[in-house]
């Protein structure tokens, strides 16, 4: 691989690695800087053509973890203890800019009742998870599961395992479907800020931790050893996800376009809700601290914005994608002519 081309790709891995906040798709982010094609394809040939599959992934892997590692600490460091409602207007601005791109394939179908069937489902799954979890918060919804409190004690609720498990796989399944943010997915669950504390340690104003990761509570062998079992348990179901589902869902994408795409709007539309309504977005509404004026305004600017920003940056995306599939049809009517 040439020079040129390696620190291309990690550069896309780089901006791959924005996935890693809530909202941001790592589909999407692919399409845009060109590296959505190879990853699919590398991950999904990686069995058969180990070598030269782990090659055109390793830039991007590198790029992707330098990315992913400083932007845990600005989300655990700043955004979500001082800024969360304005960051996550900001994050929804980017789901709703890039949706027109997502959705791009199905422009000018005529919408029949299957389509928007499944549109609604997908809308119901993605919302319900995150009202759900926002309604059992309230107490509205008297469920007594509380993950923050399980992810301190791991090993004494050993049910936390087969949940980030499956999340995990969840999480990496809608990497691979643009538009769908897998750490989104890990936050409707409320599972993105529990999960970012193993390996980050939480502290008050004055530098006190609060919640230690497994590093800082190295000495707490329990705490250290579950913690480090569930971040293993969680990227065993990662690759899982990865290696199971990258085939089936470029195979979904070809042939069952249509279907596929109006399941993925409606989860889409459900999860803007969801990144509004879930138990982690409950704490800051009820956090005198954070439940002030200023947030709602600044939000409702970056909102604003980010939506704006995203859908030009993917339309001009989108519209090269349109010239592109449109040559092979000139070519073939010039052949006739």
């Amino acid at each position: 691989m040439k020079m040129k081309t390696w620190l291309k790709d990690a550069l896309g891995g780089v901006a791959i690695g924005t996935g890693i906040l809530p909202g941001v798709s790592v589909g999407t982010v692919g399409m845009i800087v060109n590296v959505y094609d190879k990853l699919i394809g590398s991950i999904s040939s990686l069995r058969k053509q180990f070598k030269k599959s782990f090659l055109i992934l390793l830039p991007i892997a590198i790029g992707c973890l330098l990315s992913v590692f400083g932007l845990m600490l600005f989300w655990k460091k700043v955004a979500y203890p001082y800024f969360p409602f304005p960051i996550i207007c900001a994050l929804a601005g980017v789901v709703i800019g890039s949706l027109p791109f997502v959705a791009s394939p199905l422009k000018g179908i005529k919408w029949d009742a299957g389509d928007i069937t499944r549109l609604i489902i997908g809308f119901v799954i993605a919302a319900g998870i995150g009202v759900f979890s926002f309604l059992s918060a309230a107490g509205v919804i008297n469920l007594k599961i509380d993950f923050a409190e399980a992810f301190t004690m791991p090993l004494d609720t050993p049910w936390i395992y087969l949940v980030v498990f499956v999340v995990g796989a969840l999480a990496a399944i809608a990497c691979l479907i643009p538009g769908i943010s897998g750490s989104m997915v890990m936050f409707i669950f409320g599972l993105y800020n529990p999960i970012l504390g193993l390996l980050i340690s939480a502290r008050d104003a004055e530098g006190n931790i609060t919640q230690p990761s497994i590093i800082h509570g190295f000495h707490d062998t329990r705490y250290f050893l579950g913690g480090a079992l569930l971040l293993l348990v969680m990227l065993i179901g990662v690759l899982i996800g990865l290696i199971v589902v990258s085939k089936a869902m470029k195979s979904l994408l070809e042939k069952h376009q249509r279907g596929t795409l109006t399941m993925v709007v409606g989860f889409i539309l459900g999860s803007i809700l969801s990144m509004f309504m879930n138990n982690d977005m409950y704490e800051v509404y009820t956090n005198p601290s954070l439940n002030v004026w200023w947030q709602y305004v600044i939000g409702a600017v970056l909102l604003i914005g980010f939506t704006i920003l995203l859908y030009f940056l993917t339309s001009k995306r989108r519209k090269k994608a349109e010239n592109n599939s449109k040559e092979p049809e000139q070519k073939v009517e010039e052949k006739t002519e």
